[in-house]
């Protein structure tokens, strides 16, 4: 039995919720599997609950069985690339490598004079659970405490990646302040390397039947 964790859904109930394509065997709910980020690096776990796509819902299973595309709960540190095998015989699938951040931000608390005007949560604490529990589900997004009690570092995948995270946290009512993005440099072999996208040109060949 082979299970790749290709995404990661989260939910306030049930937690972690991996979900992938079922590549060999069958899974039943309350069994005990092996889950494995790389062959020295495993842990067990018991599946709670089995849920397999119908239109645009999930619908509760007791099994799933090689094809089917599903949603595992029950195993609270899944990751992205995990492999979830049979316990006894299992060996995991290639590892999928989850991007580095290239853009940190740093949140912190509304010092202005009009603080609460514009939003209900409005002390570091409320912050700091919200920047920590977007973890959860965004798994490509770093959070670090900065240098003050009130001030957090956010890294993520581009500037896009962090407004989307400051546009939900303002409609849920967060009141925060954040500073410029900042470029996260990397330092390889005494070089220090910036990230970049590179744009590839798309050639279509063309072929003439006659």
């Amino acid at each position: 039995m082979l299970l790749w964790a290709t995404n990661i859904e989260y939910d306030e109930h049930k937690g972690r919720i991996a979900i992938g394509r079922l590549h060999a065997g069958v899974l039943r709910k309350g069994m005990e599997v092996k889950v494995c980020t790389s062959e020295d690096s495993c842990r067990y776990a018991r599946i709670s609950e089995l849920y397999v796509y119908e239109k645009f819902s999930k619908t509760a299973v007791e099994r799933v069985e090689a094809g089917d595309i599903c949603a595992v709960c029950g195993i609270e540190d899944i990751q992205i690339g995990d492999t979830i095998a049979d316990k006894a015989f299992g060996k995991p699938l290639p590892a999928i490598k989850v991007e580095e951040p290239t853009v940190k931000m740093a949140f912190s608390i509304n010092t202005s004079p009009f603080v609460g005007r514009e939003g209900k949560y409005v002390t570091s604490r409320n912050l700091r659970d919200r920047l920590y529990h977007e973890l959860e589900r965004n798994l490509a997004m770093k959070v670090e405490d900065g240098e003050t009690a009130d001030t957090f570092i956010v890294s993520g995948r581009g500037t896009l990646h962090i407004t989307i995270l400051i546009e939900n946290m303002r409609r849920e009512g967060y009141e925060f302040m954040v500073g410029p993005p900042k470029v996260i440099n990397k330092k390889v072999a005494d070089k220090l390397l910036e990230p970049y996208e590179l744009n590839q040109e798309i050639r279509r060949a063309t072929r003439q039947l006659t």
